[in-house]
């Protein structure tokens, strides 16, 4: 930052040491230009997200000007500021005081082997044990904020479990089968020779990285390397291509090429993703770590057992609609996409409408051929109903051949999914056949015969909102059942002027009628359905998408679920159980064939949009009826979602799930035992590995005498191994104690307790496990127990992304915020479905204020000798049953994965604890009490932020046990609520004085002719306190008992008012009081009953309200700066008057009068 000598930095909240630059000039920021100020004495800019402060040496004035701001005004160059800013950054010391207690206390956990556990000898008389698992991370790259997130609620999970006593085990892995890497490595390896190309001059490369690498001109000439380029495609987009993406990942120019062999990115990636979890904190048995694949045999034999399992029932092979790579010829399942995740095939009724006159000129082309034009339906029972047929003007359509000499006409999309489904011909490069192309203006006209029409002859006119993305392209129009079609219709009939711009002649649209072919006798109904919605939405055009989307929808379900036939063979039937029979007749006479395309757009990690091909491939029978009431059964009865919106989903997803393609033949994988061309897919040997975690170490990490060969692993041994058989494997050359000791190993760790995982995986993944685990194992209690998912992750209310600037690595993630700052963020970004939001913002909050709490712990420590001991205070036992309050709210949160609330008890709640107990005791604090704070804190957090909190438990506490294998704290005495009912009225009764205090401190409104002097100063008050409502409160009062309240306490039925006014002890009261009864109802509902749940409906309060007043009193005279305090009852008249504040206290509503001097003010 030329132009600025900076002598300190502040990393906004955190600290940091000294540092300068060269220049000594003035600051570089005009102040009386800029409106973006600052009444400090620094500049705010950011580093990784975390604002800093700039110090300029001997400023007087802070210039805290915006990054856009300053750029838009070219003082600043970005790559110039923030190389600075980073250099500064460097010296973050709170921050860096964070990250070396984290490589300390990494270095204790590694030394002490404190997440290695096993099975312990004799399993029945061990703790309770707790087995966590997440779904292994695909390794193409390093793991970044998303993964962390996820992962944290695994890691919560478990550290909590671990304090609750139990032997907790948290293996983790890593998935590398599949596409993605081989299609990532195929794609470098493209990009690579495209650049060498370039560089040589044959040809321009199609993408390429738009600034050429800093230590480039160093490795010119090296294989591989090359100058970086950016295509104009790029360019627009901000794409990057593969050796771009490599480049972005942080791997050198000479080692790229390395990356064109998919097996040593197995190699490189997994390592790395240890170091960065390790750097994380994560409390991972590493011992237990593999990766997939074929290149690691022991895992491989395993999953080769698996599909031994499956095969002896749930597996078949045939042919089957599945979506498909053209580019890698061969099925796309959801791990293999970049786009479509969960997109499956959808089955369409292409309703074949023969062409019955055409043109002259186009016979050359198409011979004698019968001509089509076809339309994609999902409806084919409404076809009695065609009036016409609509095209797209500016659409482009093909005449394809189809297999039998047919000739289709639709849009080349559709024609090469029927190519990929052996409808149509197909040129070696599997391209359909076409014999021409038309654009929809010059169909429109064409004469049609369309099956099961009521009219001999139909046309073909213009529709303006056809896509060409969605079915043929060709629309058949029903306007009784399809608003869309009857809107269309309409227009053409009602616009001279369209049709005289598209030579639409009359005689195409005005003779046809729309054709009544259903009735709605359950709904007395027996009209149209598209014409009478149209009318009612006042649907005025086709064009009215909008209004249109929603009346399609409810005209397809009324015509599915209520609709019976009134036309044909079926009249008189019900749709629901026509349709499919009315469909197969269709196809049977030749008018109709079935077709198949994606529901949605899919895009392979190859980079083609896939196509639904009719496939040769083994398959899992996951729609068999048996093994689905299985399933349905366990998640019903004996399964945990936490949320009932999560197991909606899965249990749609159980119901859903159909028969899942489990073969392929390119990528990474382990091959089909009984048919090696196959490999198997990468979601289908990832249900079930959990079980391979318990036995992973004794597989893997032996030598010597007792290294097992991966040959070794038949499938009777995993069947001993796994419990599916009791009888040893015969002549097995592994050691039978070692068996014996896997068998144990996995009869102890079994079933998993909890599999954490994002929401994205509940429809595939989660659900097949699920299956896998019924189909392999007929032991129900050997089913996985519970799942937890979570949205996504958004940081700073944006989605990640690396154009956006807001993509964080985990690695960068750590190193700019700290792993514990980190995880605090991720803690309270949210739980649940919903979409998370991390703060990059509250990192830097979260860093000063963990140095502040290790500065607070050392003093308090170091004070303990000096403070109060002896008998506890009325203070103390409130603040002491406050710990508890927060060691017991925490732990249920922990136990129902509600993280962002076991956050606030154990870290914000203990803070606010620690400062009010200062402020109340006026510093006089209780040893016992602050111990117990420190000790409980620091057990209760240590899920969250175990760096931070081992280093309190050691270093400040003096423990020489660890932290992670603490117990949860046990209180000596059980939660009082009364006491914590006493302590919230004492905060709240304190804030509504204050409140009081600062208004009659207030300057007065002057009177005419009198000096406006200074604002009173009170040295002494009254508070009245009510022990009962009046009478006809308590009438009220005992009305609203009787209103059941939902869980955010509001009334279930919103007419409780109702109920107030109807009752017989309220109608009985005078007149002048019924005017306050329904505004005292309101309040109390609204405003209480809100904020305090039923207790605001108590009629007296269950402890002595003025005498814990009077307990308190020298706190409350400290607190409002009085010399003298009163606390008087309400019920009795006082001396000085002031009836209005003594008819205002209720229970647990004192009111409080100052007095100064002479002078006196009520307060309410």
């Amino acid at each position: 930052m030329e132009g600025f000598q900076i002598s300190h930095v502040i990393a906004s909240p955190v600290w940091a040491a000294a540092t300068s630059c060269s220049s000594t000039s003035r600051p570089c920021f005009d102040r009386r230009r800029d409106p973006y100020q600052h009444s400090g004495k620094g500049t705010r800019a950011y580093a990784a997200g975390v604002p800093i402060w700039l110090f300029a040496a001997g400023a007087t004035q802070v210039w805290n000007v915006s990054r856009k701001a300053r750029r838009a005004r070219g003082q600043v160059q970005p790559k110039a500021r923030l190389s600075s800013v980073r250099r500064l950054a460097q010296d973050w010391t709170r921050r860096d005081q964070l990250l070396q207690i984290e490589e300390d206390v990494q270095q204790l956990w590694e030394e002490q082997k404190a997440y290695e556990v096993d099975a312990p000898d004799d399993a029945a008389a061990s703790a309770e044990k707790y087995f966590v698992t997440f779904p292994f991370p695909y390794m193409n790259g390093k793991l970044h904020l998303g993964h962390a997130f996820s992962i944290t609620k695994a890691e919560f999970a478990v550290r909590f479990q671990r304090l609750q006593g139990k032997r907790a085990l948290f293996p983790f892995g890593f998935h590398c089968t599949g596409m993605p890497i081989a299609a990532a490595a195929l794609k470098l390896k493209e990009c690579i020779a495209q650049r060498q190309k370039a560089e040589e001059g044959e040809q321009k490369p199609k993408q390429a990285s738009e600034a050429q690498s800093e230590d480039s001109s160093s490795n010119e000439g090296a294989p591989g390397v090359f100058k970086g380029k950016k295509s104009k495609a790029v360019a627009k987009t901000g794409g990057l291509d593969q050796y771009d993406i490599m480049l972005a990942l942080g791997i050198p120019d000479d080692e790229i090429p390395k990356f064109t062999d998919p097996k040593y990115w197995l190699e490189f990636f997994p390592p790395l993703a240890v170091r960065d979890l390790k750097k994380f904190g994560a409390a991972v048995d590493w011992r237990r770590t593999f990766i997939t694949t074929d290149l690691n045999p022991y895992f491989d034999a395993f999953v080769r057992w698996q599909f031994m399992k499956l095969k002896e029932e749930y597996l078949a092979n045939g042919k089957r609609q599945t979506i498909f790579s053209i580019r890698t010829q061969q099925p796309c399942a959801d791990h293999d996409r970049s786009e479509g995740e969960g997109v499956n095939p959808q089955e369409y009724t292409l309703i074949k409408m023969k062409v019955k006159e055409l043109p002259k000129e186009w016979t050359e082309s198409l011979g004698d051929s019968n001509v089509f034009l076809v339309a994609a339906t999902l409806r084919p029972e409404t076809m009695y109903g065609q009036t016409n047929c609509f095209v797209l003007p500016e659409g482009e359509y093909g005449f394809f051949r189809m297999r039998g000499g047919d000739v289709f006409v639709c849009s080349r999309r559709s024609a090469l999914n029927m190519c990929y489904q052996d409808l149509a011909e197909s040129s070696e490069d599997m391209q359909p056949v076409c014999l021409m192309t038309k654009t929809g203006a010059d169909l429109v006209g064409l004469p049609l015969e369309a099956p099961l029409c009521q009219y001999p002859t139909i046309h073909v006119l213009p529709m303006f909102t056809i896509s060409m993305q969605k079915g043929t392209g060709v629309v058949t129009s029903v306007p009784a059942e399809a608003p869309d079609d009857f809107a269309c219709l309409t227009d053409w009939k009602k616009r001279a002027n369209w049709r005289e711009q598209y030579g639409v002649k009359e005689e195409w649209c005005q003779p046809f009628e729309v054709v009544d072919i259903l009735s709605f006798p359950d709904e007395g109904e027996d009209v149209p359905s598209a014409p009478a919605i149209c009318e009612a939405m006042k649907i005025e055009s086709h064009r009215d998408k909008d209004k249109l989307a929603a009346a399609k929808k409810d005209v397809y379900q009324k015509g599915f679920y209520s609709g019976v036939m009134k036309i044909g063979p079926y009249a008189g039937k019900k749709v629901i159980d026509v349709k499919a029979q009315i469909r197969q007749d269709l196809i049977d006479q030749g008018d109709a064939v079935a077709y198949f395309e994606p529901e949605a757009k899919v895009v392979a990690r190859s980079g083609d949009e896939c196509v639904v091909a009719l496939c040769d491939q083994w398959y899992l029978k996951y729609s068999d009826d048996a093994w689905t009431n299985r399933v349905r059964k366990h998640v019903s009865e004996n399964f945990e979602m936490f949320s009932e919106s999560a197991m909606n989903a899965l249990t749609h997803a159980v119901g859903w799930l159909g028969d899942w393609a489990c073969s392929r033949t390119f990528g990474l994988g382990t091959k089909l035992p009984w048919d090696e061309q196959w490999l198997i897919e990468s979601l289908s040997d990832s249900t079930v590995y959990m079980a391979y975690y318990t036995v992973a170490h004794l597989l893997e990490g032996l030598e010597g005498a007792t290294k097992v060969e991966a040959t070794d692993l038949t499938e009777d041994v995993f069947d001993y191994i796994f419990s599916i058989s009791d009888s040893p494997p015969e002549s097995s050359s592994i050691p039978s104690d070692l068996l014996a000791k896997m068998r144990h190993e996995f009869q102890y760790w079994y079933p998993v307790d909890l599999r954490c995982s994002g929401k994205d995986l509940i429809q595939n993944h989660l659900t097949m496990s699920l299956f896998n685990h019924a189909a392999v194992w007929q032991d129900e209690g050997l089913w996985p127990k519970a799942f937890y998912c979570n949205g996504h992750i958004m940081v700073d209310s944006e989605k990640m992304s690396k154009s956006k600037g807001n993509f964080l690595t985990l690695e960068e993630a750590i190193s700019s915020y700290s792993a514990d700052a980190t995880r605090i963020a991720c803690a309270d970004s949210g739980d649940g479905l919903q979409d998370a939001n991390f703060s990059r913002d509250s990192c830097g909050k979260t860093i000063l204020r963990l140095t502040t709490l290790q500065a607070w712990a050392e003093d308090a420590i170091k004070n303990l000798p000096s403070m109060r001991v002896g008998d506890f205070t009325f203070l103390d036992d409130i603040f002491s049953n406050e710990i508890t309050k927060g060691v017991v709210a925490s732990c249920e949160a922990y136990s129902s994965m509600l993280f962002s609330d076991a956050l606030r008890c154990a870290l914000y709640d203990m803070e606010n604890l620690r400062s009010q107990y200062s402020i109340l005791t006026n510093g006089d604090v209780h040893a016992d009490v602050i111990k117990r704070l420190l000790h409980s804190q620091t057990i209760i957090l240590s899920p969250i932020a175990p760096h931070f909190c081992e280093h309190l438990w050691r270093n400040v506490l003096g423990n020489k046990t660890l932290v992670v294998q603490e117990a949860w704290p046990t209180p000596e005495k059980e939660y009082d609520p009364f006491l914590s009912r006493q302590y919230a009225l004492i905060q709240g009764t304190l804030r509504t004085f204050r409140l009081q205090l600062e208004k009659f401190k207030s300057p007065k409104k002057k009177k005419k002719g009198q000096s406006q002097g200074p604002p009173p100063a009170p040295n002494r008050a009254v508070i009245f306190v009510a022990k009962n409502y009046k009478d006809w409160q308590v009438q009220v009062l005992k009305v609203l008992q009787t209103v059941e309240l939902n869980a955010e306490n509001e009334p279930v039925d919103k007419n409780f008012m109702g109920q107030v006014r109807a009752a017989e002890t309220i109608k009985d009261l005078p007149k002048p009081v019924m005017k306050q009864v329904m505004p005292f109802a309101s309040f109390v509902m609204k405003q209480e009953v809100k904020a305090r749940g039923s207790e605001a409906l108590e009629l007296e309060l269950p402890f002595d309200e003025a005498a814990m007043l009077r307990d308190l009193s020298e706190v409350i005279k400290a607190q409002l700066g009085v010399e003298k305090l009163e606390v008087a009852s309400a019920a009795e008249e006082h001396p000085l008057g002031y009836d209005q504040q003594r008819d205002a206290a209720g229970p647990a509503k004192p009111q409080i009068v100052f007095l100064a001097d002479q002078l006196e003010s009520a307060g309410g």
